[in-house]
């Protein structure tokens, strides 16, 4: 019987063993998959007491022997059974991991793959960006070769068909500037602002150039390096300054980026279209703001601007009662939320929303440099910089932050100018300041007197020792003139360096001046009398096509000094087709006259030599190709020719009509059909110096025309 128990603890043994061994497989397997699985085995039997003595028959031990043996085989079976399962997992692990290491191999071969098709993919690019230099390299070879028929010929040995292919390519180019400034921003640019912005091989110069709305050209009359040429390039249009509206006008704004153009776009699917109506004329339509803006502005036959929010149709401001709304210009475009407004012939600011002045309406003008629109003749108003803007008030000048309508600087200057980033402001007692946009002023402490600067770097003043010295802000002398007497300063400008005009002390004549120059290139100074004077005897001359009342106005009233007929804001009066004038009173004027100060000068970079022999045929052909009348002419001749034969040798520049009306705009009303103005600028010299002609344009008369001729000397 201990035999047989010993077996049967040998065999449950061996049973427990396979099982802790199954339970351990079985752990570990479950460990790896993050899970734990608890497997229980029991298997029970009763031993038998030690020391128990227990008699059987030979039946009972036989069917003892033999339950023991069905015992033994039962957990043989067992043991065969836990054998099996135990292979089987074996198995399974054995073909798991044979599967890690083929997802691994496979896992090894895709990123073997991706880099083999990384690298494909950057010699394609590579192959592809060598192509690419390869044919820019082939078309610079061919392109000398398609000019060199052009090239090897500069004078006089261009064919018909050479000159005809520089025009084509002259054209083209203008062509292409005309068309980057529209779509980029929204501005169709002069003929001359474009031509300034080309680079081109040859000299080209057309006398006759139109530009149209959209964007050809039309050149004549052209020179290719001085020399005449039959060429022309596009086709003439009839192009009319005012157009009449015909049906709702259309603005387009981009649904992705709030873009705004007037001009229909191609894709137009991607646009928001707005439309309203423009009852009469109208001229010079453009967008206040490019990006994400409501309003457009525009002038009628009048010059008068009107501003209309296209998303609604209704007009800015339409419950304030204004004569005039000007937009504000910024340095990236219009301000969007604030517009010069006049009322009752006095300026303020207000904002466009809220429809409230920002700025009280109170100042005579808003910011000496109102000027040209880039579109056409709309006024802009140009802040000293971002908010900042100059004024007048009550006849004096000042500064001030119109967003927050604060004072920057008094209004207590009788003249304010602007050099670079400084402002030369003149008190009453004719004390003159440097100042910046923010109020501080420049060198007062230093020096007995500050008589003005040029270009924000060189500076006029007078030491402590009554010396005149021409400085740098940063206190190095230039120059030292010495002990000198100077009156009233009249102005002062870069010319090759720097030149200030003063009156004389005790001066007989407001024409006897003294004038003190600076030459940049050979470091050397000058003090001497000459001829000077502002803008002299301008005349204004009217002719309607019928009796007619007409009134002018002046931007800058300020500018100007004597008037007759006096001016009181404006000139009223009643015109006559053959240009005879009556006031209210039915006094008669054949012409409106005034005298101005001198804010505007030229640089003589282009312009005539003349001497006091030529003078007269000079001046005959040169008025008669502008377009005066013998009248006219005659006048002009009789004011400007004594001037010239008293210099001997003169510099002269016509300003024309577009230059002029950058600084100091007129407004007519009704708007004549043609206006000429004209300036001549007289610099005397003491010797002959070839500048580059002045290239004129002629004037051309039709409807109500009004013609103003005046003068300057240096």
């Amino acid at each position: 019987m201990g035999k047989k128990k010993d077996a049967i603890d040998k065999i449950d043994n061996q049973i427990q063993n396979i099982l802790d061994e199954e339970k351990k497989i079985y752990h570990e397997e479950n460990d790896e998959e993050g899970h734990e699985v608890i497997v229980e085995h029991k298997y029970d039997f009763d031993p038998i007491p030690s020391g128990d003595t227990k008699k059987i028959n030979k039946i009972e031990e036989i069917e003892e022997d033999i339950e023991i043996e069905d015992e033994q085989v039962e957990h043989t079976e067992k043991i065969h059974s836990l054998e099996e399962r135990i292979e089987k997992i074996e198995k399974e692990k054995e073909e798991n991991e044979e599967k890690e290491k083929i997802v691994e191999k496979q896992l090894e071969e895709k990123k073997e793959t991706k880099k083999n098709s990384n690298k494909k993919k950057y010699i394609v690019i590579a192959i592809v960006f060598f192509i690419i230099l390869a044919i820019l390299f082939v078309l610079l070879l061919l392109l000398p070769s398609r000019r060199k028929k052009v090239d090897i010929v500069v004078d006089d040995k261009l064919s018909k068909e050479e000159q005809q292919e520089v025009i084509d390519d002259y054209g083209k180019a203008v062509e292409s500037i005309l068309a980057v400034y529209s779509q980029k921003q929204n501005v169709l640019l002069e003929y001359e602002d474009a031509a300034k912005l080309i680079e081109f091989d040859y000299e080209v110069n057309c006398d006759v150039h139109e530009v149209y709305e959209n964007g050809d050209i039309y050149l004549n009359e052209c020179k290719i390096n001085k020399k005449k040429t039959m060429a022309s390039y596009g086709t003439k249009q009839k192009k009319e300054e005012i157009k009449v509206s015909e049906g709702a006008i259309k603005v387009y704004v981009n649904k992705e980026n709030g873009k705004t153009v007037l001009k229909e776009p191609d894709n137009l699917k991607q646009y928001d279209v707005y439309s309203f109506d423009i009852d009469g004329s109208y001229a010079d339509l453009a967008v206040l703001t490019e990006y994400n803006g409501n309003y457009v502005f525009y002038h009628d036959d009048q010059y008068i601007v009107h501003m209309i929010n296209f998303k609604t149709g209704k007009k800015a401001l339409s419950t304030i009662g204004y004569q005039d709304i000007i937009p504000i210009k910024r340095k990236n475009g219009y301000d969007a939320n604030h517009v010069a407004v006049e009322i009752n012939d006095k300026w303020g600011i207000y904002h466009l929303k809220s429809e409230r002045a920002v700025v009280p309406v109170q100042y005579d003008t808003l910011s000496p440099l109102l000027q040209m629109g880039v579109s056409g003749p709309v006024l802009e108003i140009e802040p000293l910089e971002d908010d900042i803007i100059a004024g007048v008030r009550d006849s004096k000048y000042g500064v001030l932050h119109y967003e927050e309508d604060n004072i920057v600087i008094p209004f207590e200057y009788k003249t304010m100018l602007r050099s670079g980033s400084y402002l030369w402001a003149v008190d009453d007692d004719e004390v003159g300041h440097i100042l910046d946009t923010s109020g501080n002023e420049y060198l007062k402490d230093d020096y007995e007197e500050v008589y003005g600067f040029v270009d924000g770097k060189y500076a006029l003043i007078r030491d402590s020792e009554d010396s005149i010295k021409l400085i740098k802000f940063d206190g190095k002398v230039l120059y030292d003139y010495g002990k000198l007497e100077l009156g009233k300063l009249n102005y002062f400008l870069g010319y090759n360096g720097a030149l200030f005009s003063f009156e004389k002390p005790g001066a007989e004549s407001y024409e006897d001046c003294f004038e003190i120059t600076y030459d940049s290139t050979t470091k050397k100074g000058e003090a001497k009398d000459f001829t000077c004077g502002g803008i002299a005897k301008p005349i204004l001359y009217l002719y309607p096509k019928k009796t007619t009342n007409v009134t002018v106005k002046f931007v800058h009233p300020e500018y100007l000094e004597t008037t007759y007929p006096k001016y009181l804001n404006k000139w009223e009066v009643t015109a006559h087709s053959n240009g005879d004038l009556y006031d209210s009173n039915n006094h008669y004027y054949y012409a409106l006259y005034w005298d101005e100060i001198k804010v505007h000068n030229v640089d003589f970079t282009s312009g005539y030599y003349v001497t006091r022999e030529e003078a007269i045929d000079f001046l005959e052909q040169k008025l008669d190709y502008i377009g005066l009348t013998k009248k006219e002419k005659n006048e002009f001749i009789m004011y400007w020719l004594p001037v010239l034969e008293k210099n001997e040798k003169s510099l002269v520049y016509f300003e024309l009509t577009e230059e002029r009306e950058s600084y100091n705009p007129l407004r007519i009303q009704p708007k004549p059909d043609s206006l000429l103005r004209l300036v001549i600028h007289i610099k005397k010299v003491d010797k002959k110096i070839d500048i580059p002609k002045q290239s004129l344009q002629k004037f051309q008369r039709k409807g109500f025309v009004a013609v103003e001729w005046g003068g300057t000397t240096y």
